[in-house]
């Protein structure tokens, strides 16, 4: 992978995973294993231009074990909560996580709906995702403010705008739902100044109170 590329997320239905130490429940449950790979560029004093690019790049894996209720990721408010969290714990940054929530639940949905896993109590699911990063997050260091919603009056006070094609341009898209914004549709500007549908945005404050492209925090 390129260093100057793009995030990247794969996920599928993995029956080698060993779920063995699952307990039985009386519901359907995920039993997905995440591995984050951070890519950041190495320092190096070396003039040799023949050198691959590809040696210059370090990373870190990190990995991750989660169980949840098959009914608790595909899309809706929970599953944005749920998917969030997971991802607050793999240290994926918050500006980072639009894109990847939505492949995560879009995926969930499909093989939970598939006919040959109807009769399935366990769905091993493995989580494959690169990000090229400046730096490399310390062991015990935080890479984001604590998850908690935005205060709802918070909320009702963000500013409403028309979206202007000469100001965002005619490719706009709204970075949680990654559809475009239509020139001439009302959308909602947090205090940073980034916008977003109005929907989009109120369903990811309910979850997270921090703007999804700058980390700008809202009062919870």
């Amino acid at each position: 992978m390129d260093f100057a590329g793009d995030d990247y997320c794969d996920a599928h239905q993995d029956e080698s995973l060993d779920v063995s130490s699952v307990e039985p429940t009386s519901y359907d449950q995920f039993f997905i294993k995440f591995e984050v790979e951070f890519l950041r560029e190495q320092e190096d004093d070396d003039d040799d231009e023949e050198e691959l690019y590809v040696s210059r790049l370090e990373s870190i894996i990190k990995t991750g074990i989660f169980q949840e209720r098959c009914d608790r990721l595909p899309h809706n408010n929970l599953s944005w909560h749920n998917v969030t969290r997971m991802l607050h714990i793999m240290e994926v940054p918050v500006d980072r996580q639009p894109m990847i929530l939505h492949q995560i639940c879009n995926f969930a949905d499909r093989i939970a709906n598939e006919p040959y896993n109807r009769n399935k109590k366990i769905l091993p699911i493995k989580v494959y995702i690169s990000l090229p990063v400046n730096y490399f997050i310390e062991e015990n260091e935080s890479s984001d403010v604590t998850i908690r919603p935005a205060n709802e009056l918070v909320e009702q006070d963000l500013e409403k705008v028309k979206i202007e094609e000469s100001e965002l341009g005619s490719d706009f898209v709204c970075v949680i739902c990654m559809e475009k914004m239509e020139v001439g549709s009302e959308a909602t500007k947090m205090p940073c100044s980034h916008v977003y549908h109005g929907n989009c945005l109120m369903n990811w404050l309910g979850v997270n109170r921090v703007c999804p492209t700058c980390r700008f925090v809202l009062p919870s």
